[in-house]
């Protein structure tokens, strides 16, 4: 099958994580950055030189991501009696339509066959999309690497700091342990964490990883209520080597299990009390650690997530093997 892309040619983004995965199953593949040629072209001519490459490539499917370099017209010629999907990672901000970058995301989503999230398919359904449920995943070519001295600490967060509740709890958790952030945005609080000052990515974020004893996962404060969301972070940093302990809600913690594959906890404290227990317990985490890597790679890659976008059917835990 020829499948177009429209999205981030980044390699450590989802839609070139998803283009490895169609390649690796046999599929010819095309990616456009739209946002990429927006900057070297500007807007107007972006419509055209899209639409253009899709003619000449005759795609069979096309993946659609967020779209936000294209005209809303450029979408609906461009799928036009194509079998597509629209794939959305950041479900929580549903409630926020009235900005104009979600207020497209919106629009192309209702044109898409299928608009699958991560998380809150209902709330979106409701907005007219065809939504339907598909957790993010990790790159099945992410490998936990050896760990580096400099990386080392009792926990790891890697994520942007545009969360207040995020940073509270982080700071919570640093009053007693060495806590280590790795991101964007953490600046009013470097004082207090122990901040990188940037993103880490490809194998530096691997070492992370592979050198902390544990990596935190915290869900932002607008996913708040979200049974079944998390963040492609938390098969990302499995994949890496990490022993992670995670923000736990009612669905996520049926996809990878307290104990066997990862840790849970429910807040700060409860956060503070599982960091103690682990650290306490290098073999558990190491146990764990190798169940959970080899748990998310049979099941939580792009590799797994193809089928879904291709057919346009829903996830369902009934998929989980082992």
């Amino acid at each position: 099958m020829r499948v177009l892309i429209v999205g981030s040619s980044n390699p450590w983004r989802m839609e070139a994580a998803t283009d490895h995965a169609l390649q690796r199953a046999g599929h010819t593949t095309l990616i456009l950055d739209d946002r990429r040629i927006k900057r070297a072209i500007g807007r107007r001519m972006t419509q055209h030189l899209v639409r253009a490459r899709a003619r000449r490539f005759k795609p069979d499917f096309i993946f659609l991501s967020k779209c936000l370099a294209l005209d809303l017209e450029t979408v609906r010629r461009l799928v036009a009696d194509t079998p597509n999907a629209m794939w959305y990672h950041d479900p929580q901000w549903y409630r926020d339509t009235a900005r104009p970058d979600i207020g497209h995301i919106a629009a192309v989503g209702r044109v898409a066959n299928t608009f699958f999230v991560t998380g809150f398919d209902d709330e979106w359904r409701a907005l007219g999309m065809n939504a339907k449920f598909l957790p993010a995943a990790g790159d099945a070519g992410i490998i936990p690497v050896a760990p580096r001295a400099e990386y080392a600490g009792d926990a790891a967060f890697i994520g942007t700091g545009y969360d207040q509740s995020r940073a509270a709890l982080l700071l919570d958790v640093a009053k007693r342990h060495d806590v280590r952030v790795y991101g964007p945005g953490w600046d009013q609080w470097s004082k207090e964490l122990k901040w990188n000052g940037r993103s880490v990515e490809g194998r530096e974020f691997a070492q992370v990883c592979s050198s902390s004893a544990v990596t935190l996962g915290i869900n932002p404060s607008r996913a708040a209520g979200g049974v079944t969301y998390t963040s492609d972070r938390t098969w990302m940093v499995i994949l890496a080597g990490a022993f992670y302990l995670g923000q736990g809600t009612p669905g996520v913690t049926q996809f990878l299990r307290d104990g066997e594959h990862c840790a849970w906890y429910v807040d700060a404290a409860d956060c503070i009390d599982k960091l103690d227990y682990y650290l306490r317990d290098p073999a558990a985490r190491e146990r764990i650690r190798k169940d959970g890597e080899r748990f998310v790679r049979a099941n939580h890659t792009y590799d797994q997530r193809i089928a879904n976008l291709l057919s346009g059917n829903a996830w369902s835990l009934e998929s989980v093997t082992g």
